[in-house]
C-alpha cells in the first residue's frame, strides 16, 4: 500500500498554497488623497496652461501644455500600472500559477488596491481547494489500485473515465490503452457495453457473469445519478464456480456410491424373503455373503468420508512426533502381505539400515502407505511385481511404492487424487474401492507438509513416491 501511494504521489502535482499578502499600513483616509492628488495634478496642468498663454503667447502655451502632457501621462500610468499587474495575476491563475502575488503600492486607486487582494485571496483559496481535491484523488486512485475487484467509471457516451489495475488484469486490457475510449473499443466482450447502456437506460442496478480470458467474471452495473455515466464492478468469481461445481459433483458422487450397495442389499434380503425354498442354506449363505460384501463396502465409503472430512477440518492428526517412516512402511507392508501373497504378486521392500525420522503422526502414515500398497496390490495382475522402498534424499526422506500393474493413462493422471475419480470405474468397484483413497492420501501428505508424485504408463504400471522434511 506504500509503495502504491508513492507512485501516485509522483504523478500528481499539487499546488503549494500562497501566503496571504501582507498588508501594508495606510495611513486613514490615504486612499482618498490619492484621489485628490490626481484631481490637483489636472487642476494644476489646467492652470500652467492658461499662465503660459497669459504670459508667453504660444510659446509659453506649448511649453505648459508639454509639461501638463507629461503631468496626466504619469498619472495615467500610475493608474495602468496596477491595471495591468492585476490582468497579468489573472492570467497566470487560469494557467494554473496559484502562487504569484499582487504588491500593494502607496500610488493605488483604493478600490484597485481592493481588487488587487481579492484576486491575492482567491488564489490562496483556489490553492487550497485544489490541494485538498489532488489528495482526495490521489487517496482515491491508491485505494482503487489495491482493490481486487475490477473498477471502470464510464461517462454517458459509454467513453472510459477510470479503470484500475484489477480491472486491466481481468479483462485481459493493456493499462493505458483505455482511458477516453469506448469500452467497446476497449474490450472485447461486447455484453459489458451492453450492460451498461442498460443500467443506465433503465436507472438501476444490473448483473451479468461472463467468460473472459479462461476467468468467469461476475460484473454489476450501477447508474451514476442524472444519467450522467455508470460504474461497473467486476468479481473474480473463477474459484467460487469451481467449488459449487465440486460440491455438486460429491453430493451426486456419494448418493450414487450409497445407492448401488443399498440396493444390491435390498435385492438380496426380498429374494431371501419371499423365497419359497426357505430351508436351502446353500443359497442363504451365498446371499448373505453377498449381503455381507455390500455392507463392508458401505462402512468402507462412510469411514472414509469421515476421515476425510476430518482431514480437510484440519481436527485430524493435529498432534506430530519424530517418527520413523521405515517402520511405518514396514508395517504397512506386513499387513497387507498376505493379499499379495494370495494373488502371486512378488513383493520387495528396500529399507535403510539407518532411521529415517520425519515429524507426522503414527495414524496418518497407516493410512497413506496402506492406501498406497493396497492400491498396487489391487490393480496388478497375478504375477506381477510391486516394489516399496525408502531412502533420503537433499534432507528429504521418501519412500516410492512401485508396481507393475495396468497404469493410468495420461490424461487422467490430473484427476487421479480428486474425490471418487476413478480410471476404470467397473474395475474399481469390483475390487472393493471406494474412490476416496488417494484424495485420503493426498491431503493426509499435505497436512504432514509434504509432497506427493506420480508417474505412469498403461500397460507398464505406476510409481507413487511421497516426501516429507526430515527430522
Amino acid at each position: 500500500m506504500e509503495s502504491a501511494t508513492d507512485s501516485k504521489s509522483d504523478s500528481i502535482q499539487i499546488p503549494t498554497p500562497p501566503r496571504r499578502p501582507t498588508e501594508s499600513k495606510k495611513q486613514p483616509g490615504f486612499a482618498l488623497w490619492r484621489s485628490s492628488f490626481l484631481w490637483r495634478s489636472h487642476i494644476l496642468t489646467g492652470s500652467l496652461v492658461a499662465i503660459a498663454v497669459l504670459l508667453g503667447g504660444w510659446e509659453g502655451f506649448l511649453t505648459a501644455g508639454l509639461l501638463g502632457g507629461v503631468l496626466v501621462y504619469w498619472n495615467i500610468r500610475n493608474v495602468m500600472s496596477p491595471i495591468s499587474t492585476i490582468a497579468n495575476a489573472a492570467e497566470a491563475m487560469a494557467r494554473g500559477s496559484y502562487d504569484h502575488q499582487i504588491a500593494a503600492s502607496e500610488f493605488d486607486e483604493g478600490a484597485i488596491s481592493a481588487l488587487g487582494q481579492a484576486l491575492n485571496l482567491m488564489s490562496g483559496e483556489l490553492a487550497q481547494r485544489l490541494n485538498a481535491i489532488a489528495l482526495d484523488r490521489m487517496r482515491l486512485e491508491t485505494v482503487l489500485a489495491a482493490t481486487l475487484e475490477g473498477v471502470i467509471a464510464l461517462d454517458r457516451e459509454g467513453r472510459v473515465t477510470l479503470m484500475n489495475q484489477a480491472a486491466h488484469r481481468l479483462l485481459g486490457i493493456s493499462p493505458g490503452s483505455s482511458i477516453g475510449r469506448p469500452l467497446s473499443e476497449t474490450c472485447r466482450n461486447l455484453s459489458l457495453g451492453e450492460l451498461a447502456r442498460e443500467s443506465m437506460q433503465e436507472n438501476q442496478l444490473r448483473t451479468l457473469e461472463v467468460t473472459e480470458v479462461g476467468k468467469t467474471l461476475e460484473v454489476y452495473a450501477t447508474p451514476l445519478g442524472s444519467s450522467t455515466g455508470v460504474v461497473l464492478v467486476v468479481h473474480d468469481v473463477t474459484e467460487v464456480r469451481r467449488l459449487e461445481s465440486v460440491r455438486r459433483d460429491f453430493v451426486a458422487n456419494v448418493s450414487h456410491e450409497l445407492k448401488t450397495p443399498l440396493t444390491a442389499i435390498r435385492a438380496y434380503l426380498e429374494t431371501l424373503l419371499d423365497d419359497d425354498e426357505f430351508n436351502n442354506p446353500e443359497k442363504h449363505v451365498r446371499f448373505l455373503k453377498k449381503i455381507e460384501l455390500h455392507a463392508n463396502r458401505l462402512t468402507a465409503l462412510i469411514t472414509d468420508l469421515l476421515s476425510l472430512s476430518r482431514i480437510e477440518s484440519g481436527d485430524a492428526y493435529s498432534q506430530r512426533q519424530r517418527v520413523n517412516l521405515s517402520d511405518m512402511v514396514l508395517a504397512s507392508h506386513q499387513r497387507l502381505a498376505p493379499n499379495a501373497e494370495q494373488k502371486g504378486l512378488r513383493v520387495e521392500i528396500q529399507l535403510p539400515s539407518e532411521s529415517m525420522y520425519v515429524l507426522g503422526d503414527v495414524e496418518a502414515f497407516h493410512q497413506i502407505f496402506d492406501n498406497l500398497i493396497d492400491n498396487a496390490i489391487k490393480y496388478t495382475e497375478p504375477g506381477g511385481h510391486v516394489e516399496i522402498s525408502v531412502a533420503r534424499i537433499n534432507g528429504h526422506i521418501r519412500a516410492c511404492v512401485v508396481d507393475t500393474g495396468v497404469g493410468i493413462p495420461g490424461e487422467d493422471l490430473p484427476r487421479i487424487f480428486e474425490r471418487f475419480y476413478r480410471v476404470d470405474k467397473a474395475r474399481s468397484r469390483e475390487l472393493g474401492g471406494t474412490g476416496l483413497g488417494l484424495s485420503i492420501v493426498k491431503h493426509l501428505v499435505q497436512s504432514l507438509d509434504g509432497e506427493i508424485q506420480v508417474e505412469s504408463e498403461v500397460g507398464k504400471g505406476s510409481r507413487f513416491s511421497v516426501t516429507f522434511q526430515a527430522a
